[in-house]
């Protein structure tokens, strides 16, 4: 097996039963593991004068850590149509997630800011939530790989969900009230907190103008560090000022998205004709979650082009969930009553 096929996302497909594998990268990160240790063993031993026998405890610590890496690659989820029962087993063997079918929204691609994507299994309780990884990360949306797991794999599993589907799973109760637009008349504003926005940039930009003057506390020489600090300190503070009193109106009469900043940069119109679906983007930092943006994305007539504009960030499912079903009604519901 080559190790691009390792490293791709892994799955068997048995008469009732799907089992996938999307941790193969872990069998790479082990072996890359597995020879630094060796470097750092050769290193202790050869330059400590010690023999293999007083390093053993040491060899042990690193081995286990090695065989852990490698056997978190054979963790599996498995899809269970007998039982009706989604399985995550730690290393192949161990359970350690059990959830019934009934609960199960169904498998999702979720891109991150880096432009990849991986595929997440979600609970209705949760849409868009954290769910649990089914798939290695993808940079194409033309990858084999990733097609051929949609089409073999996700697609069973969707029908096994299917079954435990109940018609309240897509019943939700008729938005009379919002709680991220201001409804102004046929146009919503979208919220936004201008308060914080408007203190904290102020605060930046202040840093930044006192770093200029005499008696700077990161001093007066203009190095390099010290440079991109002023520019971060300045130019980022004076964009997040101005981005909380930039407006992004829904107009349900003439059936526009705008985006109108008060110094008329990043200006935007979109028609709710062009409009080309919702997607929710994944952000973290140092590998943490720190949040997910809800964008919109538009084709313009007459172009083959793409545009996304980014909303609003939230850090719980329930708040995007919420969110969604808001912009739903504004663009569909209200939209479709005023025409």
């Amino acid at each position: 097996m080559s190790i691009k096929a390792l490293v791709q996302t892994r799955w068997k497909l048995e008469p009732d039963r799907v089992t996938i594998y999307p941790y193969g990268l872990s069998y790479i990160l082990s072996a890359v593991l597995a020879v630094l240790f060796a470097g750092i063993l050769f290193v202790y031993i050869h330059y400590q004068n010690s023999s293999l026998n007083t390093a053993l405890p040491l060899v042990l610590v690193l081995l286990v850590i090695v065989v852990l890496f490698w056997g978190f690659a054979g963790t599996s989820i498995e899809f269970d149509q007998n039982s009706g029962v989604m399985r995550k087993k730690l290393m192949g063997f161990l359970p350690i997630t059990r959830i019934p079918f009934s609960k199960l929204q169904g498998i999702s691609s979720v891109s991150n800011l880096y432009g990849s994507y991986k595929y997440r299994l979600f609970r209705k309780d949760a849409k868009y939530g954290k769910g649990i990884v089914v798939s290695c990360a993808y940079t194409k949306n033309e990858d084999p790989n990733a097609i051929a797991f949609v089409e073999e794999a996700v697609t069973i599993i969707h029908q096994y969900l299917d079954v435990y589907v109940l018609p309240t799973d897509y019943i939700s109760d008729p938005i009379t009230t919002y709680k991220y637009f201001v409804e102004q008349g046929d146009k919503f504003l979208l919220k936004k907190n201008k308060i914080g926005s408007t203190i904290f940039g102020l605060v930046l930009f202040g840093i930044g103008i006192h770093e200029l003057m005499p008696g700077a506390w990161l001093g007066n020489e203009w190095a390099i560090g010290r440079v991109f600090m002023l520019i971060f300190l300045i130019f980022g503070g004076a964009a997040i000022f101005f981005a909380g009193y930039t407006d992004v109106t829904f107009d349900t009469i003439n059936r526009t998205l705008e985006r109108k900043s008060p110094i008329g940069l990043g200006n935007k119109l979109y028609s709710f004709d062009d409009f080309n679906g919702i997607q929710t983007v994944r952000k973290s930092t140092n590998f943490i979650y720190s949040g997910t943006d809800v964008q919109l994305f538009f084709v313009k007539r007459g172009t083959a082009k793409e545009e996304a504009i980014v909303l609003k960030s939230f850090n719980r499912s329930s708040k995007v969930e919420r969110f969604i079903q808001e912009v739903d009604a504004i663009m569909i519901d209200r939209s479709q009553n005023v025409g």
